[in-house]
């Protein structure tokens, strides 16, 4: 990963590992926070990380549920 604070859509799915369309999906639902300059839309590299956190948080309590 690089140093970069914000980062592109196309970025953010790389990052991520998932199409662009899921990352502009989740900043429409404002489920990822976002930045736009001018015509551009960036999401933040802690944004990503809480959601990361947030969704592995998520995925083992409802596990815990579960069982």
């Amino acid at each position: 990963m690089s140093d970069n604070l914000l980062l592109s859509s196309r970025a953010a799915a790389t990052t991520l590992g998932v199409s662009t369309y899921q990352i502009d999906c989740l900043i429409a639902d404002k489920v990822i926070p976002s930045l736009r300059i001018g015509r551009r839309v960036f999401v933040s590299r802690l944004a990503l990380e809480n959601y990361i956190t947030a969704s592995a948080l998520g995925d083992s309590l409802s596990r815990q549920a579960q069982g």
